[in-house]
């Protein structure tokens, strides 16, 4: 007889992706399994909202290659191992690098998966403070890092830009929010997207969207300008000029707030739009009409997201688009409510109407890099220099490597300088619930935990939530007795060193035995809520008692908004001077180079998590290189047909699908796919790794190091004789 079968629903929340999801979690208690995933209906932020990917949790906790125990390298392939005794080991190993080189010696990265999780960062960051490694790497700076430089240049606004949803305008920027998640500050939520943009459009919002693909969100845009890839600098900067020519600005805040009019509008006054036009082949008439409409507003902002920051001139068009909303005023005033006064978990705080001011100083104060130039902004160092750190001989130089959450092979820039880095390693720790491409490369791999088998809270849109809500969820499922959380590797290893870990509410002392809860308890300590109160009221709650004004400016505040900081002038001549964005990339050739690969999201994975799901990454077929019909036709192929795409940098191959949507003269295609180079593998099972096609030494933003990974130039050929 068959054992009965009990299932219990469980709340949680989604941590596929940053959105965050409300879910309830049919649980097989007995086998330990998820049956079935579903929204939340009654969830105050979501209302039932879920994705597919969310909805596939169970497929990601259970599927055939989830690694249930650590793993070590011997040779060629790897061999089941006590989790202990891996620690015991990669202790000892890590004990007499640091003896010998210093704390320098060891890097952390943590990807896009340790975002999804409350305790990881932090701890990691801790950890790494207490030894004195200043080698604390994350995806932050591989695909948005403009987002916190160029606040440091242009300055902040204390209270924020207006919200979404009071918005009457909304300008968008190379983000499919329909798809993917959150195009900010100001853009279109991810807590259930499609039926927030319903509300603000029957509301009356006016939706401009900017993009070389007709994305699904693009489909509802009362305005949609189909740039050229790379050419948003241009775009942006035409914009600017139109709205200074008709003196469409809020005086009254830029006279009190801003510094740098008369030297903005000298700056962009060549970009006419005829100029605008014939560089970033968006009609004139589309470009007066989108400065219009921004700015007759009377309210909204323009939102990024990672499509201009992850091609040239990256910073120089987050300043733009910052720099539009001042212009335009579109920030909160005193008096204005403030329903989420900077997220549940921060700590509590006054919130002005007045300027946070610029802190160009702090763009070369942080840990300098042996490469390029460049220094580390917020306690971490430019993602992109990691692979260089670890090849390049000397002082300072990486020899062990703890990767989180992440997977470089595939998500770096410069694959193959990657992959080179990874293996010169003398140890390289992976965390990971399966062996990713990246895991294949490593010393050890310590199997980890997923989502729904730790206690959480949502981090990273805390503070973008419409109103004060958070959503706490204990673990719905048992780990493995072999599996570590993230923040376990760090205590482990602690523990082995004598390192004393230190949290804002207090230290994780060598030998301490605590659980998740704990580490909790300590990170949020200082939060607006107390934890104790956010762990009583599990599931997504609202604490409307948060929602405050935004308060009277400080009448001693001097600080003011810089539109023209150091540098800015220069580089927009240096973009008008360009024939193409294409040019700041060593070798390009306007003759050869004739194509512009862009980057794109997929609704059933996320960057390369979900692709070891039979399941999901079926519902995509593969990273396809979409291209307008016309230019299958001019190329020679049609659809399921493979073609080369070859960059001043390097040449992939990838399966060809037609697609009306892709503005002639591109490709789209979704990035952190593919695999190992060199070794074989199915293109329509494991895709093209796009960052093959790119470097880290030329065309790289000056402040960030942030390589060109969109809008990359490339000659696309038909491969005649070909096997799948």
């Amino acid at each position: 007889m068959e054992p009965e079968t009990t299932i219990e629903t469980r709340r949680s929340f989604c941590r596929f992706c940053h959105a965050g999801c409300a879910i309830d979690v049919d649980v097989d208690v007995a086998a330990n399994r998820v049956v079935s995933v579903r929204g939340v209906l009654d969830d105050p932020m979501y209302e039932g909202y879920t994705c597919i990917k969310g909805r596939h949790l169970g497929d990601q906790h259970h599927h055939d290659g989830r690694l249930y125990h650590s793993q070590k390298r011997n040779g060629g392939a790897f061999e089941p191992i006590a989790t202990a005794l891996a620690f015991d080991e990669i202790a000892d190993q890590l004990a007499g690098l640091i003896e010998r080189h210093g704390p320098r010696v060891l890097a952390t990265y943590c990807g896009t998966a340790a975002y999804q999780n409350a305790t990881g960062l932090p701890v990691a960051k801790a950890f790494h403070q207490a030894i004195g490694s200043p080698g604390f790497y994350t995806s932050a700076s591989i695909d948005q890092p403009a987002k916190f430089v160029a606040p440091m240049r242009h300055g902040a606004w204390q209270a924020g830009v207006q919200p979404f949803e009071s918005s009457a305008v909304a300008m968008v920027i190379g983000c499919n929010t329909l798809v993917s998640t959150y195009s900010f500050p100001g853009g279109l939520p991810s807590f259930n997207p499609l039926v927030r943009l319903r509300r603000a459009k029957a509301n009356g919002l006016q939706l401009i969207v900017i993009d070389p693909r007709r994305t699904e969100l693009a489909h509802y845009a009362d305005l949609f300008l189909q740039v050229r890839p790379g050419e948003d600098p241009t775009l942006l900067a035409g914009i600017i000029r139109e709205i200074l020519v008709h003196d469409a600005i809020d005086h009254d805040f830029v006279s009190r707030w801003v510094n740098g009019l008369d030297e903005l509008r000298a700056a962009v006054d060549a970009f006419t739009p005829d100029y605008v036009e014939r560089r970033a082949g968006v009609p004139t008439d589309q470009v007066r009409e989108a400065a219009r409409l921004f700015a007759q507003g009377p309210t909204g902002s323009v939102s990024t997201g990672t499509g201009p920051n992850m091609a040239p001139h990256s910073t120089l068009t987050e300043h733009l688009s910052v720099c539009l909303n001042t212009l335009c005023g579109r920030y909160l005033r005193a008096g204005e409510p403030l329903l989420n006064p900077g997220g549940v978990l921060t700590p509590p705080g006054a919130v002005r109407a007045q300027a946070i001011p610029p802190m160009p100083q702090y763009l070369s104060k942080g840990t300098p890099q042996r490469v390029r130039n460049l220094y580390s902004h917020r306690g971490e160092p430019p993602t992109s220099t990691l692979p260089d750190e670890i090849l390049l001989e000397g002082e300072g130089q990486i020899r062990a490597l703890l990767t989180i959450g992440g997977n470089p092979v595939v998500a770096f820039p410069d694959q193959r300088k990657t992959v080179e880095a990874l293996r010169s390693l003398d140890l390289h720790v992976v965390v990971d619930a399966h062996l990713s491409a990246t895991a294949q490369l490593a010393h050890y791999v310590i199997a980890s935990t997923l989502s729904l088998e730790r206690p959480d809270v949502p981090t990273t849109i805390d503070r973008w939530f419409a109103e004060a809500y958070t959503n706490y969820t204990p673990a719905v499922l048992q780990p493995a007795p072999e599996m570590r959380q993230e923040w376990q590797v760090y205590t482990e290893l602690a523990s082995r060193l004598g390192v004393t870990i230190t949290l804002p509410g207090g230290t994780i002392e060598p030998g301490a035995d605590v659980t998740a809860d704990d580490v909790l308890d300590l990170i949020y300590s200082r939060a607006k809520v107390p934890f104790a109160t956010v762990r009583a009221n599990p599931g997504g709650h609202m604490y409307p008692e948060l929602a405050t004004v935004v308060e009277d400016a400080d009448p001693a505040a001097t600080a003011r908004l810089e539109l023209v900081p150091d540098g800015i002038a220069e580089e927009l001549a240096e973009v008008f001077a360009e024939a193409t964005s294409a040019q700041v990339i060593a070798g390009f050739d306007p003759h050869r180079h004739t194509f512009r690969m862009t980057s794109r999201r997929l609704k059933s994975v996320f960057n390369s998590s979900g692709r070891e799901l039979g399941d999901l990454r079926r519902k995509e077929g593969t990273n396809y290189a979409h291209m307008h019909p016309s230019d299958l036709v001019a190329v020679g192929v049609v659809d399921g047909d493979i073609v080369e795409l070859a960059s001043p940098r390097g040449a992939i191959r990838a399966i060809v699908k037609g697609a009306e949507d892709v503005r002639p003269g591109t490709v789209s295609m979704a990035h952190a796919w593919g695999g190992v180079p060199d070794q074989p593998g199915e293109l329509s099972v494991i895709g093209s790794t796009t960052s093959m096609l790119v470097d880290t030494d030329s065309g790289y933003d000056k402040f960030t190091g942030m390589p060109v990974m969109s809008a990359i130039p490339v000659h696309v050929s038909a491969v005649r004789e070909h096997s799948r």
